[in-house]
């Protein structure tokens, strides 16, 4: 992302307009683009208004359900959010240039999934290939493995890509039955385009 980075002043910028713009009908607020965006608060309010003062995203009010301590039941509160600005006239080029421009390496992915423990596979698919329809995004074969730091692993890919990615952790031998008995959710990414970051399957 280093060029990107100086072509658009930084890498926090870069994130930001991905997440708006491959998220073209979602209004966010300045919380929900610190987590998705992985930002402090301070960049994400100068990020979104530098954005809004290049009439990339608009601001809105709106109301978002939120709870308060001790209560289990969700209060609405009118909030201050941006949304895409489906007007922008480069909008089709902008976001065009930020999908082909989407280059996290294999070798970076399996370093940020490292820390998860022994994983036996860890396979790609869905959006993450190309393929818009699939059911899942990434595929974790492993036994033991570390919940926390695969969330934390996907969270920031999540970042980088700006959407969110859905992953499906399985045990090694519930893969192996899942295989025999064709499984559809199984069969679906890996009888379809897919990428193995990581196979250590064959090695046992």
């Amino acid at each position: 992302m280093e060029y990107l980075s100086k072509l658009f002043g930084s890498p926090a910028r870069v994130k930001v307009i991905r997440l708006f713009t491959f998220n073209p009908e979602e209004v966010f607020d300045r919380d929900v683009v610190v987590q998705k965006a992985r930002v402090t608060p301070e960049t994400a309010s100068k990020e979104l208004s530098a954005l809004a003062r290049a009439s990339i995203v608009n601001r809105k009010t709106f109301f978002k359900e939120v709870f308060r301590p001790g209560s289990k039941i969700p209060k609405k509160r009118k909030t201050i959010g941006w949304v895409l600005n489906q007007k922008y006239p480069h909008l089709v080029a902008l976001t065009h240039f930020m999908r082909t421009t989407l280059s996290v390496s294999d070798a970076e992915i399996g370093k940020r999934f490292r820390r998860a423990g022994a994983i036996k596979l860890l396979v790609l698919s869905g959006f993450l290939v190309g393929e818009r329809e699939g059911v899942i995004d990434i595929l974790i074969v492993g036994d033991r493995l570390i919940e926390s730091d695969i969330k934390n692993a996907v969270t920031s890919l999540e970042a980088e890509y700006g959407q969110d990615i859905r992953y499906m952790i399985v045990p090694t031998e519930e893969y192996h039955y899942r295989r025999r008995v064709r499984d559809k959710i199984v069969r679906e990414i890996m009888d379809f385009p897919h990428k193995e970051i990581i196979n250590r399957l064959l090695k046992m």
